[in-house]
């Protein structure tokens, strides 16, 4: 066992947890931390992971893994709100995601949002979930701009049909995306009328997570 290893073991049996409960904390399966103590799955920490992590143990992340001058998103809430912007009409250039297998560093993130303990409870894959604001009208009435969405990242496969934060060559998008079925192709709609839908190949759609819930004022 590598000394990150022996150094979260430690503080988990400190603090009279079980690798479980910090399984589930994480918003892991039950045996994440069992299986990546005892049998080094995964090799190393996500930086979403090895964040959360930092936050439940009391540990600072550069014990547990951390590169110098990089760090995760800091323990200041539950969901964190990322400065780039999803338009919904033509896609914002600016807003395409810098990330590395589902991960936002934190000089993309603007601040938090805070929930309380019921809503954590039934939110699945929060530490994964990222909020972000829409521009344009595209998604009107279902979306207004200003709005904000939240983006579960780890659901990058458009199925069922359903609203997902994507890009489909004008940047990131807010967009309804829909499986052709039997064939290569996938649709890219707008709830609003005014806007045409496109019939692309798969592969010229890069879907970064599903909008599981949004925020709006009704002024």
């Amino acid at each position: 066992m590598d000394a990150v290893r022996k150094r979260i073991a430690g503080a988990i049996a400190d603090r009279g947890l079980t690798y479980k409960q910090v399984s589930i904390e994480l918003g892991k399966n039950h045996a994440y931390m069992q299986q990546y103590l005892d049998r080094g799955i995964p090799a190393k920490l996500s930086e979403d992971v090895r964040g959360r992590l930092s936050e439940i143990l009391d540990i600072p992340e550069s014990e547990l893994g951390a590169k110098a001058g990089r760090s995760s998103r800091p323990p200041a809430g539950d969901v964190a709100s990322l400065a780039i912007r999803g338009g919904a009409g033509i896609g914002s250039p600016e807003g395409v995601l810098s990330h590395d297998n589902g991960e936002i560093y934190a000089d993309h993130i603007n601040g938090f949002w805070s929930f309380p303990e019921p809503v954590k409870a039934g939110w699945r894959n929060m530490p994964q979930v990222y909020s972000l604001p829409v521009t344009g009208d595209s998604m009107e009435p279902t979306l207004a701009s200003g709005s904000y969405v939240f983006v579960d990242m780890t659901h990058t496969v458009p199925q069922p049909e359903d609203i997902y934060a994507c890009d489909f060559g004008d940047g990131l998008s807010i967009k309804r995306l829909q499986l052709v079925p039997r064939t290569d192709k996938i649709k890219v709609m707008s709830d609003n009328e005014r806007y045409d839908d496109h019939e692309l190949r798969r592969d010229e759609v890069r879907v970064y997570g599903r909008v599981v819930a949004w925020f709006q004022w009704r002024g």
